[in-house]
């Protein structure tokens, strides 16, 4: 029993190092809402790297890449 519980977690630990970390998503901007957000490329939040806005009607537009840091604003259309 011990040998198996060691054997996943050495295959577990295996693939979480192997596989890619995957982007930060956007949160999804609520019906009858304006979301902007920007990515900076560190906690300083002094350079953006990206962002995303999307209008009252839902249409979208994107820039840059996503990162780890973000500020977001949502205001009721």
């Amino acid at each position: 029993m011990m040998r198996r519980v060691l054997l996943a977690t050495a295959l577990t630990t295996t693939a979480l190092a192997i596989l890619p970390a995957t982007p930060a998503q956007a949160m999804p901007c609520g019906l009858g809402h304006s979301c902007s957000t920007t990515y900076y490329s560190d906690d300083s939040h002094t350079t953006a790297v990206g962002g995303e806005w999307t209008d009252c009607d839902g249409y979208t537009v994107s820039w840059g890449v996503r990162g780890g840091y973000s500020t977001r604003y949502d205001s009721e259309c």
